[in-house]
């Protein structure tokens, strides 16, 4: 099951990122569902408590959240698509905008990875990929921009990038703009973390 889901951070609506969507199920958070009127296509499911979402013209199946929760709509869209068996989550609109919601995103994308979820997280501009232990293998241009970002701390090994680690810790800005050779791996011995692109 392959989950494209709308957040109410930002998202810059490309070609690119409307290419990316065929064979999601599409489902929109609250105020996420500008998005989908951006995009031009209508969510199967459009869940929140509409706080923020409420005058949007957008006709598709709604589900009622109430306002006083423990969690934000956007992470009970994520919980709805794990209970529904994803096994690859899209989370569009995920960074960017509000910090808090913006770290609840990557603090959820890294406990769904440990349950084998695979998940990108975007905003049409930056796109961030959960690093876990184990080899992560990247196809980027040569020369294209990226970075290792610690959550806190992650020790790895990394190649086919201009500045190549082995079995080195990351903390702080260390891992920060590194430029591809050609495909990136990353082979995380311990800890965790994100991998980093910008356009």
């Amino acid at each position: 099951m392959r989950f494209a889901l709308l957040l109410g951070g930002p998202l810059l609506v490309t070609e690119e990122v409307k290419e990316r969507l065929r064979g999601y199920t599409l489902w929109a958070a609250d105020s996420g569902a500008r998005h989908a009127l951006e995009l031009g296509l209508v969510p199967s499911l459009w869940l929140g408590d509409f706080d923020s979402g409420s005058g949007l013209p957008l006709k598709a199946p709604k589900e009622i959240l109430p306002v006083d929760k423990d969690l934000t709509d956007g992470e009970a869209l994520l919980e709805r698509a794990l209970k529904e068996g994803a096994k690859e989550i899209l989370l569009l609109g995920g960074v960017g905008g509000r910090l808090d919601h913006t770290l609840a995103h990557l603090l959820w994308a890294l406990r769904a990875a440990q349950q084998g979820v695979r998940v990108e997280l975007t905003n049409g501009l930056e796109t961030l990929y959960p690093l876990l232990p184990g080899r992560h293998r990247f196809a980027l241009a040569p020369g294209a921009l990226f970075s290792l970002l610690p959550f806190p701390r992650m020790r790895l090994s990394l190649k086919g990038g201009r500045w190549g680690l082995k079995g080195e810790w990351l903390e702080g800005s260390r891992g920060l703009e590194n430029r591809a050779l050609g495909e990136v791996e990353v082979e995380v011995l311990e800890g965790q973390g994100f991998f980093y692109q910008t356009i």
